[in-house]
């Protein structure tokens, strides 16, 4: 591997290349053979794994009667490609109206070709009412070890395969979360909590419940027109999901937790009529909610109403 060395014109559009090379020692490239993109760069220990591979992987735990295959894509333009497979595990969250919502357990296989992300397998749990992959953001299943990662050196098969056996333990730690949201569902939150609740959850805030209260007023008290519009505009976005969100009834922080997740995994790209913006759109969606802003978001409604369903 190395850097070619040369010129870029004035306006940065074009590069020409002259004859010298600068070698760069134990560094490579990752290029894609269909097109002869760069992926990204990396070490000269880093192993290939084709997507081929992880199909073969994730096969091999169907044909065994454990998964079933949901979907899958690419986002980052091929730089991850995923894998979402049903598990046979189901199980019911009951409402203080009595209603029901049925819950399914996936495992999300992440597989990463930017020269820095492995492979990773993730649980999930999907809200069979609306789709909704509320589970486990990336941060917070990595703090609770629910995430079996594989780098990309070494016997990667042979780890995969120390992967297949560790997936029961992974479902059998997701239990917890299950327990805490059925608490979710019979503790109640109203409408004016909420509100307070998603303003704070916008503007990142963690903590102190006295001291997360002050900074959302000190925002309304200190920002510009635009910005408290704005901020209105989302809260009020999110709220009218808490309160008749698909299967929500606005009335328990179960709610509040579904509701954020319809906000941030569900996306309108009807109004688009150019499938090229549609398709961006509905990827930085997808990236969003499961390695970006969303991911964290829903990681810190959970966590926060976590930690106030404890006390």
């Amino acid at each position: 591997g190395g850097w070619v060395a040369g010129t870029w014109s004035e306006d940065g559009k074009t590069f020409t290349p002259s004859e010298e090379w600068a070698v760069a020692k134990g560094q490579a490239f990752l290029v894609r053979d269909k097109d002869n993109s760069m992926l990204g760069r990396c070490t000269d220990e880093y192993q290939e794994f084709q997507n081929a591979e992880a199909f073969e992987f994730m096969d091999g735990i169907v044909k065994d009667g454990n998964l079933l295959y949901h979907t899958a894509g690419s986002l980052e333009e091929g730089r991850r490609v995923w894998i979402l497979a049903q598990t046979p595990t189901s199980w019911t969250i009951k409402r203080k109206s009595g209603a029901e919502d049925k819950h399914h357990a996936f495992l999300n296989c992440m597989l990463g070709h930017s020269g820095h992300d492995g492979i990773s397998l993730m649980p999930t749990d999907v809200r069979v009412v609306c789709a909704n992959t509320a589970g486990f953001a990336d941060m917070r299943a990595e703090k609770e070890n629910l995430v079996f990662r594989i780098p990309h050196r070494g016997d990667i098969k042979g780890k995969l395969a120390l992967a297949a056996k560790a997936i029961e333990v992974l479902a059998e730690q997701s239990i917890e979360r299950r327990e805490v949201l059925q608490g979710m569902a019979q503790a109640a939150m109203n409408t004016e909590e909420f509100i307070d609740f998603a303003t704070s959850i916008f503007l990142w805030l963690d903590g102190n419940e006295g001291e997360v209260e002050e900074a959302v007023k000190k925002f309304y008290e200190k920002a510009s027109p635009l910005s408290k519009t704005k901020m209105e505009n989302k809260v009020a976005a999110v709220t009218s999901k808490f309160i008749s969100g698909i299967g929500n009834e606005g009335n328990t922080m179960y709610d509040a937790v579904q509701g954020f997740s319809e906000y941030f995994d569900h996306f309108d790209i009807g109004s688009i009529q150019d499938k090229v913006k549609a398709g961006k759109k509905a990827a930085a969606a997808v990236r969003s909610s499961w390695l970006g802003a969303g991911a964290k978001r829903k990681a810190l409604v959970y966590k926060r109403l976590h930690e106030r369903l404890g006390k």
